[in-house]
């Protein structure tokens, strides 16, 4: 990736990012609310103690009970010891899995993280919380002669919960992460599923569970509360003011993404009404005009196999552009056309699976922009959507800019972050005719591909969608866009072209206001913070070598703490490791550990990752996988 550093400095390095200390704060006579990097609400009555998150001090207090409200590891670790010492937990019973079946998840993600159309968040447990009480909404706890009320509040995750109650004067609920402080929210990719009324899946399903926020917040303002303790960020005493700015904040970004969504193309008025109207209500979209469709919908020296397309020279010889499926791969061999490369717009594996194959069988280069370069090569080593299990033995690089002759046509290179960061561009000209862009799936004639929030498409501050239609906007006017998923070939006019560029502008700021953080793109990149490869295979006893990278979202210079968490018995760093990164770089930290004999099987390691205020716990995992055989 441009802006990444291999970091060669000596790999451990005293922290000298500070742990910030817990704060207390007292709500009501009977309840304290302790402030660290998730929340800690006691309640105490008749000597007894309570407690929803967990504690998150390092010597907690002794509790009878822990009500989580979700599942999220990152979140439910200011529980665990608590429950470890005796507590009784109770969980939300739909998600009753991910508290105590964590290793079937794990042992099942070793293979489901391919081709993963999903598009769930892997903040999973990685060692269970066994013995559990379950509860769902409707239920009452009866605690020490404290009613409290479960209230299901899916969202942040499918089946959260809330819990309500009122002691000493004071309601108070306790909504996990459903909102943060004065009307914000932690993230957006969390939110991203399926929407089973548009028949849609999670890949398609941009922030889906947005519309369960908002639903759920409106179930929590109705109780009226006068406190509200979410399980990050400040107790919120103002609730309905923060639910309707949250609620406003929302539909905002919401309304402007379906303005130019490029699943307009593909589904339709009715099937985005549906999606549309589950967020928006009765609000109207402001959709974009369609683009212009080319006629002759495809220049005839380019051949439409699938989603792949193959450039025809009158020589006789081909290049093709992607190569997803063996289908694909056969109509090119019935051809019988000579094929001198092969360049590959991105890395998903409807455009990647046969791409090795296909490079065996014509005997011809793979190119790439070099930011693509390792997930081609090592799809493996990381967790994002779709990826395939064949990866490309070499792939030579094109830097962007890079232009070349190919017969009677002129070919230039780009690096094109659009529907995914590890995205590339290819211009061809033809001598005294078309100029053709083809953008992989980066476009469709009603907008923007960034429905996949997974895919790691960055606001304005970084390169991403933006810095795509600019450099469109600099192209001599004219030129068609190829996507290889709509049939047609297409123009936007310059004036669609600014009103998407400012439609990106003006979402920046949206997001800017929805998220806690001080660069928004913390909130749509899942993967600022990463283990670098994601799975690896290791012996017993041998080093294995792995990377953290991050990436520094911020406006400024970060000095982030990373602390990695290794099973029982494995040597390796267990002491806080110091980076520090300038602004929008990415940097990757060595990690050398040695697993323990006698432990074959799939093991998850973790790390914690802190900078300026912030401080996530088990934020990150790897896959190390020892020769044996799996759990079942």
């Amino acid at each position: 990736m441009k802006n990444s550093i291999r970091w060669r400095l000596p790999a451990i390095v005293l922290a000298a990012v500070a742990v910030l200390p817990a704060a207390v704060r007292q709500i009501t006579p009977s309840v304290t609310m302790v402030s660290g990097p998730v929340n800690g609400l006691l309640v105490t009555h008749a000597g007894k103690t309570l407690a929803v998150y967990g504690d998150p001090r390092e010597k907690p207090s002794a509790v009878q009970k822990v009500l989580f409200t979700h599942h999220r590891r990152d979140v439910v670790w200011a529980g665990r010891a608590l429950v470890e010492h005796g507590a009784e937990a109770v969980i939300p019973g739909g998600e009753q899995p991910l508290f105590a079946d964590v290793a079937q998840f794990w042992n099942r993600f070793q293979k489901a993280r391919f081709h993963d159309y999903a598009q769930q968040t892997s903040k999973i447990l990685t060692s269970p919380i066994s013995k559990t009480t379950s509860v769902r909404g409707g239920d009452q706890i009866e605690w020490e002669g404290l009613a409290i009320q479960v209230l299901d509040t899916p969202g942040y995750t499918r089946h959260a919960v809330s819990y309500l109650f009122e002691i000493d004067g004071k309601r108070i609920a306790c909504t996990g992460d459903l909102i943060y402080g004065d009307g914000k929210i932690f993230d957006l990719y969390s939110l991203q599923d399926a929407i089973l009324e548009a028949k849609e899946d999670g890949y398609h399903g941009w922030a889906a569970r947005g519309a369960d926020v908002l639903a759920s917040l409106q179930k929590i303002a109705a109780w009226k509360p006068d406190v509200i303790v979410p399980a990050r960020g400040p107790a919120i005493t103002n609730p309905q003011d923060a639910i309707e700015k949250l609620t406003r904040r929302m539909r905002a970004v919401f309304a402007s993404h379906y303005e130019i969504d490029a699943l307009h193309w593909y589904r339709g008025d009715e099937r985005m009404r549906i999606q549309t109207s589950r967020v928006l209500g009765t609000q109207a979209v402001d959709w974009m005009p369609m683009a212009a469709i080319a006629n002759p919908q495809t220049p005839d020296w380019i051949t439409s196999i699938g989603n792949s397309r193959l450039i025809v020279s009158k020589s006789g010889h081909a290049f093709l552009i992607d190569c997803g499926n063996q289908k694909i791969l056969s109509e090119v061999k019935k051809l019988n056309k000579t094929v001198d490369g092969i360049f590959v717009t991105h890395y998903h594996d409807d455009h990647t699976n046969m791409v090795q194959s296909a490079a065996e069988e014509f005997r011809c280069p793979v190119y790439s922009s070099p930011e693509l370069r390792e997930i081609l090569e090592n799809p493996s080593g990381f967790r994002m959507p779709a990826l395939t299990t064949n990866p490309i033995s070499k792939v030579s690089v094109v830097t962007e800019g890079t232009k070349r002759r190919w017969n009677e046509f002129e070919f230039t290179y780009f690096y094109f972050p659009g529907q995914t960061l590890y995205h590339g561009g290819l211009v061809v000209k033809k001598d005294g005719g078309e100029t053709v862009f083809f953008a992989g799936d980066s476009f469709t004639p009603s907008g923007i591909d960034d429905y996949c929030l997974m895919n790691r498409n960055f606001a304005d501050t970084e390169k991403g969608l933006l810095y795509c239609l600019t450099l469109m906007k600099k192209m001599k006017p004219g030129y068609l866009i190829i996507n290889q998923h709509v049939a047609p070939a297409f123009r936007f006019s310059p004036q669609q072209i600014d009103r998407m560029i400012e439609n990106l502008r003006q979402r920046t700021g949206l997001l800017r206001d929805l998220f806690p953080w001080d660069d928004p793109n913390y909130g749509l990149d899942e993967q600022w913070a990463r283990f670098y490869p994601y799975a690896v295979e290791a012996a017993p006893n041998a080093s294995v070598q792995m990377e953290i990278a991050i990436r520094n979202h911020s406006p400024v210079k970060r000095s982030y703490r990373i602390t990695p968490h290794l099973p029982e018995g494995w040597d390796g760093p267990r002491t806080p490791i110091t980076v520090t990164i300038n602004p929008r770089e990415e940097k990757f930290v060595p990690i050398r550990f040695t697993p323990a004999k006698n432990q074959a099987g799939a093991h998850t390691i973790t790390a914690d990752i802190a900078f300026d205020n912030w401080d996530m716990r088990d934020w990150i995992e790897a896959m190390v996988t020892l020769p044996g055989s799996l759990a079942p």
